[in-house]
Formats: C-alpha cells, structure tokens, sequence
C-alpha cells in the first residue's frame, strides 16, 4: 500500500501478487474496501493487481475540491507512469469503467483490456439531475440515515471535516457535468483494445439495452449479462464476476485460467 501523488492529490493504492499489471477502479462513493477487497486475492494470484481509492474517495484526498472526469484520468495516468506500467488491464465499476474507457481512448496503446462493469455511458439532462438529486446531503440525511453512516465510515472525517458531505457536493458536480465534459460518441471510436461491457440482469440504472447500444459502438467489444444481480458491486456474485473476468482476459492474450483453480476459495 502507498501513496501517488497527483498533481495536488495523494491517491491512495494497494498492490499485491505478480504478473501482468491489472488496475481495479472503484465507482462514485466506492472505495478498495466496499468495492473490490474481496475479489483482490484471486486476482492477485493470476496478476500484479492493483486497486486504488479514486480523488476525494477513502483513504485519497482531494485538496482541489472538484471531481471531473479529466481530473481522474489524469490521476490515472500518474498512477500507471509511476508504478512504471507500459501496458495494463483495467477493470472499472460504474464511474471506475468510465474512467477507464476514457484513459484508454486518450492514451492510445496503453490498454491490453478493459472489463467495464455496471457503466452508464449515455447520460441525459434528466437522468443527470435524477442522479444529483440522488446525492443530496440533506435528503439522505432525511431518507436514508444508515447509508450516511455507511458514507461516513468508507470516508472517514479528516481535521475536522466531514469529507462525506464534500464527497456528495463534488459528486453532484460530476453527475451534472456528464452531458459536456463525457466521452463523444464520436471518440469511442479511438477505443482499439477489447471491451467487455457488463451488466447486472436487474440493473435498472443501466439497462442492459444501454450495455447493448454502448457495444455496437465500439470497435472491439462484447456484452455479457451476470444474472441475478443488480447496480450495485455487492449484489454480484463473486464466483461468477471472477470466472467472466479470467475468460476475458485470457481472451485478450493473457494467459489465465477460465475459472478459479479447484481447492482456492471462491
């Protein structure tokens, strides 16, 4: 675990086990603990895996006070040049996936594949101020007391600041930026790497008829529905998310196996 600095920001990363480099970016109000700890030991005996707490997330601050979606591709950028990477896999989360297509797109090379899982692509005026409304300091408090707590304890208080209320605010900032600063369609084109787009069978934030469209569009990709979960990481069974993450990156050239070894938990 350690630190890379980022422009003005310490992001925040644990790496473990060897091989091809394999980066897992948690989604908006995720963290390495809520998103991708229990997923990291069988990763990590099949690549040099590496999961990192996105700007103003967890254990990274975020001394600008802004989240945009070029200041996190370019956190990853400082990331991968720094652990000295010249090619790796990324495996994203809602926000995370989007964050990857979007290193991908503009550092051309640099990606072997990409798992994108659970990642709205397209995003309209409503659907933005839905998602805002969604974040709202003052209705979770009113709606949802325990999921504040949660917030609170994926991004604990530092020098007297309540960086869960911060974190909310920036985030609705980043919602209703998604229309002008996203990816063009037009650019989803640059995306020469492999792209798995993965969807939960119930996910009703990204239909799978999204996950459909977003495939068609890019030049090397495939969909696959994980059946039985919804939106969120944590109702994605592990075993199946680990047996579709082995096929495809084994599919894109690095040799893994298909499922788990027998005898490793699962």
């Amino acid at each position: 675990m350690g630190y890379v600095l980022s422009d003005d920001a310490a992001i925040y990363y644990e790496e473990s086990g060897g091989g091809h480099p394999l980066i897992l970016l948690p989604g908006l109000l995720g963290t390495v603990e809520n998103t991708w700890r229990r997923f990291v030991p069988e990763f990590a005996q099949h690549f040099h895996t590496v999961v990192v707490d996105l700007r103003g997330h967890g254990k990274t601050n975020n001394p600008a006070g802004t989240l945009s979606i070029g200041r996190l591709v370019r956190d990853l950028e400082n990331l991968i040049e720094t652990l000295g990477f010249e090619r790796v896999h990324l495996c994203g989360y809602s926000l995370g996936g989007y964050v990857g297509m979007a290193y991908g797109i503009r550092n051309a090379g640099r990606i072997d594949a990409l798992l994108m899982h659970g990642t709205k692509f397209f995003w309209t005026q409503e659907v933005m101020k839905k998602g805002a409304a969604d974040l709202d300091v003052e209705e979770l408090l009113r709606k949802s007391p325990s999921y504040v707590e949660k917030l609170k304890q994926d991004h604990p208080t530092a020098a007297g600041e309540e960086r869960w209320k911060d974190l909310l605010n920036t985030s609705q900032d980043l919602v209703m930026s998604m229309v002008t600063d996203g990816i063009p369609v037009s650019d989803l084109l640059r995306a020469q790497f492999p792209v798995l787009v993965s969807i939960g069978q119930n996910d009703t934030f990204v239909p799978p008829l999204e996950a459909e469209e977003l495939t068609r569009m890019l030049p090397q990709a495939s969909v696959q529905v994980v059946p039985n979960a919804a939106h969120a990481m944590k109702t994605v069974e592990k075993k199946v998310f680990l047996s579709m993450a082995f096929g495809f990156f084994s599919g894109a050239g690095i040799s893994v196996p298909s499922k788990p070894e027998s005898g490793k938990p699962v």
